[in-house]
């Protein structure tokens, strides 16, 4: 069994007011989710603290990367709502991942990650390029958990491989150019924004001269949710 994690960014657009996203993603897309998978260990949801696009972040910790191919699961698409069909046909980006868990620098007394009790603030993702195999990104993150323990404001980073991607949207050009995402994703959980902006955060989260950071966001936390996994519906 491998822990999965599931991201998905997105952004309503022109044609989805915000209260209409709010609405279908609090009270029917998350709670099919949360409320009736027990392989849904976690999910939060967060909003861009910088100027990127797509502005809104939800993440999953999932028990097992099998549960992405389980009919409980598929089956929540393949047999979705007419309103959850037509809003998905209007957003301007759905960018969905999943990914399999590589390495995690372990859970912290300062947050309890995305669980409600305590869930951690901030968030800075970053896509990062490792040459080499896996194995190779593996010992980048454990040099990178290593320098960041000494980084004041950091509470978690958890690293991933991605194993599958699908984005859709009005906004998002045709062609198989377009579904190309970075192969490597480090996930650092902090407890302030300027955390990010330090220099020892900047060096800390990249200790490889090799490597090259692809992309880094950051974001605010919006809501954690409970869920059926840990009995606190």
């Amino acid at each position: 069994m491998q822990q999965g994690f599931l991201l998905v960014t997105s952004e309503p657009g022109e044609q989805v007011s915000l209260e209409e996203f709010q609405d279908w993603y609090n009270n029917e897309h998350v709670p099919l989710r949360l409320n009736h998978l027990p392989s849904f260990l976690t999910g939060a949801r967060f909003s861009a603290a910088d100027s990127g696009i797509p502005s809104w972040l939800a993440v999953y910790d999932v028990d097992d990367t099998g549960t992405f191919q389980h009919e409980s699961y598929t089956r929540l698409r393949a047999q979705r709502s007419l309103r959850e069909a037509d809003l998905v046909k209007r957003l301007a980006i759905l960018d969905r991942r999943t990914y399999e868990v590589v390495k995690d620098s372990g859970e912290s007394a300062l947050t309890s990650s995305y669980k409600p009790d305590n869930p951690t603030k901030f968030l800075i993702t970053q896509w990062v390029h490792v040459p080499g195999e896996n194995s190779a990104f593996e010992a980048w993150s454990d040099a990178a958990f290593r320098a960041l323990r000494g980084v004041d404001g950091w509470a978690r980073t958890r690293t991933y491989i991605c194993i599958d991607n699908m984005k859709t949207g009005t906004s998002v050009p045709a062609g198989p150019e377009a579904q190309l995402v970075p192969t490597f994703l480090a996930v650092h959980e902090v407890l302030s924004l300027s955390v990010a902006d330090s220099p020892a955060f900047a060096a800390a989260a990249n200790p490889e001269s090799l490597a090259r950071i692809e992309e880094t966001r950051k974001w605010e936390l919006y809501r954690a949710y409970p869920c059926i996994a840990q009995g606190n519906l």
